[in-house]
């Protein structure tokens, strides 16, 4: 088993994962293993290709032991072209694929399946201009539409492709990356998952510089104004760490947001510096 099939081993649904890589056979080999393995599991799959026709593609799965002729006919797989589904307009306009995005995860759900994977090639955004904050905004609001659970993706980031001024807040707006060499033992970094009684999120993992704006925006869908102003619980009693700027982020919430927000579970190691903290910017100011 290569390095990347075992990683992508470890993608399960409710992540949202930034796979950087600077060889096209590891791009190709860790999106046919995670979509692979959730058609197998019933899942149902999407694969928007950039680098590779979506014939190479198919032709990929059916080398894992797909049957991608029965898992297309019958709507389980779909194989397209990314420009299609990220640019239907011929410019991307990020609140339209989120609405795409959420669209194909309830189509999904009402279709029977246990959950839907997700795997885009994003090399289209350089080619077609797409600036740097289009592509974090969508990567950072998708994340709200993760962590209900029913969903789970892969996004592919050629680092031969992206320069570092693209890749580094990109994969900021990810809970979770995926670089060349990361370790088969590797989990992703942050999972967050929804609770619906109370109204909140539960954290599990690390939240530090590396995938902040995806833990600001998680944060804001449950704590926003967007909630109706119900009381949010978020539970960090599996949150390992967390780093002056999400204990900022977390003290914020709990002062600004229009309904009560209540943490649970709280380790103390992240009680005193919630408390150091507050009392170093008791007015709310950025950390």
């Amino acid at each position: 088993m290569t390095a990347a099939s075992a990683v992508a081993d470890q993608v399960h649904l409710g992540d949202h994962i930034c796979w950087v890589h600077d060889d096209e056979g590891d791009g190709l080999r860790a999106a046919g293993r995670f979509l692979a393995g959730g058609l197998r599991l019933g899942h149902k799959a999407l694969w928007f290709t950039d680098a590779l026709p979506p014939a190479v593609a198919r032709a990929h799965l059916d080398g894992q032991g797909v049957t991608t002729e029965a898992a297309l006919a019958g709507g389980q797989l779909r194989i397209l072209p990314a420009a299609e589904a990220y640019l239907p307009g011929g410019r991307f306009v990020p609140e339209a694929m989120l609405d795409t995005l959420a669209a194909e995860i309830e189509r999904a759900r009402r279709a029977g399946h246990p959950g839907l994977r997700v795997v885009g090639d994003m090399g289209w955004a350089l080619r077609h201009g797409t600036s740097v904050a289009d592509l974090c905004r969508y990567e950072a609001e998708a994340n709200r539409l993760f962590i209900d659970g029913h969903a789970a993706g892969m996004c592919l980031y050629d680092r031969c492709l992206f320069p570092t001024e693209y890749l580094r807040p990109v994969s900021t707006a990810h809970p979770a990356t995926v670089g060349p060499g990361t370790p088969h033992a590797w989990t992703p970094l942050l999972r967050a998952y929804r609770i619906r009684d109370p109204h909140g999120l539960r954290l599990v993992g690390e939240i530090d510089r590396s995938n902040r704006g995806a833990f600001a925006a998680m944060l804001d869908d449950v704590t926003g104004r967007a909630t109706n102003e119900r009381a949010t619980v978020l539970d960090v009693s599996e949150l390992s760490f967390a780093d002056v700027g999400a204990a900022s982020a977390l003290a914020r919430a709990r002062r600004n947001a229009p309904s009560p927000v209540r943490l649970v579970g709280c380790r103390p190691a992240l009680t005193r510096l919630l408390d150091l903290v507050d009392t170093r910017d008791p007015a709310g100011g950025t950390a």
